[in-house]
């Protein structure tokens, strides 16, 4: 039997467990950003963005999956793909100032769009169909703030992301370069 799970609004004080998960997603870009290949300061890192408003990775973004014990299990951040660069500042600002790397990634979305920035499933919680119904939460929500389109960029190394997209309803957009790596913009239409 499958262990019951319910999709709530992250809140600040969710930083014991979600950046740890958020990095699942995003492991790569992290240590971009940060200059180096260390997880424990890639968690630090994304703690600190995730317990503040007013960034791509603020808990305000963040949808969470927590089970019977209010467990967090999975994430999703997304947000409203017109404010991409003004979410993106703060993050900039953080690098520049405490790890001196002035690096601009690429916009990742180009707007009119609510824009999943991440989605990512703790391994323990992995094959139970969570990312799934994270992605289905992010287009009801999409739908009911009056988004004409959901968005997102899949890795061309990850065709059972892309896969799983597809199932749900995401079409092939244009291929795209951040950060180094190659993405597919992956789009549904709500209207």
């Amino acid at each position: 039997m499958d262990t019951p799970y319910k999709i709530r609004k992250a809140t600040a004080s969710d930083s014991h467990r979600v950046p740890e998960i958020m990095l699942q997603a995003m492991e790569d870009m992290i240590f971009r950003l940060i200059l180096k290949e260390d997880q424990q300061a890639a968690v630090q890192f994304l703690t600190q963005l995730f317990q503040q408003k007013g960034n791509l990775y603020s808990y305000e973004n963040t949808f969470v999956a927590v089970d019977i014990d209010d467990r967090i299990i999975g994430s999703l951040t997304g947000y409203d793909g017109d404010r991409f660069i003004e979410l993106r500042q703060p993050i900039l600002d953080l690098i520049a100032d405490h790890y001196a790397n002035n690096l601009i990634p690429e916009t990742e979305t180009a707007g009119g769009e609510f824009y999943i920035d991440s989605i990512a499933v703790a391994p323990i919680a992995r094959g139970k169909g969570i990312g799934t119904k994270l992605l289905h939460h992010a287009i009801t929500h999409a739908k009911e703030n009056h988004f004409n389109q959901v968005g997102l960029l899949v890795d061309l190394a990850n065709p059972n992301a892309r896969k799983l997209y597809e199932r749900i309803g995401f079409n092939i957009g244009k291929k795209t370069s951040v950060a180094g790596s190659e993405y597919y913009h992956m789009y549904m239409q709500l209207t």
